[in-house]
């Protein structure tokens, strides 16, 4: 018993830690690869977001998503709040 005490006290404060910029960041690639990628792929696969090419797309990622709102396209992915607040945190962070 005092040890599985032990182990939830140490699960409760990993994960009531801070997230750094490289989780927000390996956060936002998982995002980019499981969301925008399935479409991005088909349609337009010079803009498959990768982990070198993220950061240099972070500003048209920020435009598409959160000031235009055009992506994802379609209807057919969608952003849960989790996954559009991740995003918008790794990409504002970036950008400024």
């Amino acid at each position: 018993m005092k040890y599985l005490i032990i182990l939830i006290a140490l699960l409760c404060i990993a994960y009531a830690a801070p997230a750094t910029p490289e989780d927000d960041k390996q956060k936002a690639l998982l995002v980019l690869r499981e969301k925008c990628n399935v479409c991005h792929v088909r349609n337009n696969p010079f803009r498959v977001f990768k982990e070198k090419n993220m950061e240099r797309n972070a500003k048209d990622i920020y435009k598409q998503v959160f000031v235009k709102g055009r992506m994802p396209l379609g209807g057919e992915v969608k952003l849960t709040g989790e996954e559009r607040e991740t995003l918008k945190r790794w990409v504002e962070a970036t950008i400024n």
